[in-house]
């Protein structure tokens, strides 16, 4: 294999990986949402590979082009598993707010205002950085905040109450269709169904109205049906705003 092949089939994707994602850095976390940045680079590589056919028709470089991406992206994933590269690999956490105090060097580093940061904060239900212990931006772009403890919200524990385990409805119909291994993972069956719907006020002909249908935890069936008709318009509860009329 000469130095021209050389190239194409392996230096050439290494340095336009190597170039992607240095450019990616550099960009910053803002640049990426929920995504890593890997995850974002891997997306438009193939997607801007898998496009090439349509406009060169070599569908075989295509291909080769796109594996490779991919296994230099399952490479690297492999390698952020280990300490040793995982710091040089994965974007570490910038702190934006530690104790209450805005961190002016952490906005700085990712480009971000004062009033993003506030505007970030009441995502998260919070107004006044004073109430925050640490608010970090993550490698994903989110920015994750932790209250201090006068702040955060009140816990069962923290006035010694007892919960119970948290429960999930199981759903048995959905969109007016009966969810069948469900019930067959409840061992119930379809009579037993149409038994609680009739107690429901709702009648076999009228399943297709059922919107959704769940059991709770105390083993009774929870409906949401089909609105009919008009509610009254001058209710205060169905006030919608923008509406002229």
């Amino acid at each position: 294999m000469n130095f021209g092949h050389f190239w194409i089939f392996l230096i050439k994707p290494a340095l336009v990986f190597t170039i992607a994602y240095i450019l990616f850095r550099i960009a910053g976390k803002k640049a990426v949402s929920q995504m890593t940045n890997f995850d974002l680079l891997l997306t438009f590589a193939i997607g801007t590979i898998i496009s090439e056919p349509i406009l060169t028709s070599k569908i075989s470089m295509s291909i080769y082009y796109a594996l490779t991406f991919l296994i230099f992206y399952l490479a690297v994933e492999k390698l952020s598993l280990h300490n040793k590269w995982r710091w040089f690999l994965v974007v570490s956490p910038t702190v934006l707010i530690r104790n209450g105090d805005i961190d002016e060097k952490g906005l700085k580093k990712e480009r971000l205002t004062v009033n993003e940061l506030l505007g970030k904060l009441r995502e998260k239900g919070y107004a006044d950085p004073s109430d925050i212990d640490l608010a970090l931006i993550e490698e994903s772009g989110q920015i994750s905040v932790i209250p201090k403890s006068e702040a955060r919200p009140v816990q069962p524990r923290d006035l010694n109450i007892r919960t119970e385990r948290n429960f999930v409805p199981i759903p048995l119909i959905l969109d007016g269709e009966i969810i069948e291994h469900n019930l067959k993972y409840l061992k119930r069956t379809k009579e037993w169904l149409f038994e609680k719907l009739d107690e429901k006020g709702v009648s076999q002909a009228k399943l297709s109205s059922v919107t959704l249908g769940t059991l709770n935890e105390n083993n009774e069936l929870m409906i949401d049906m089909e609105k009919t008709g008009a509610p009254l318009s001058n209710s205060p509860y169905l006030y919608k705003p923008g509406r002229d009329k």
